[in-house]
């Protein structure tokens, strides 16, 4: 299984974390690693857009509990 590092934006500050998949993750897949990470390490805060309060889509989620936006995916 290969590794990729996933960047990820928060608090104005860029950091990595690392996940394994034999291909590519997609966005998506990105997404819901981090945001389990998140879930087991971080405390929910109160991020994002009043709009965003009826969406339950992972990437807002991401962004309305833990402030976290991902930027990119690379093979590590």
């Amino acid at each position: 299984m290969a590794q990729w590092i996933i960047s990820y934006s928060k608090d104005n500050n860029t950091s990595t974390l690392e996940m394994q998949a034999a291909d590519k993750p997609d966005m998506e897949a990105a997404v819901r690693h981090v945001l389990a990470w998140a879930e087991a390490h971080l405390e929910k805060g109160d991020f994002g857009d009043v709009h965003d309060r009826e969406c339950d889509e992972p990437a807002v989620l991401l962004l309305r509990h833990y402030g976290i936006t991902l930027t990119g995916i690379s093979a590590a």
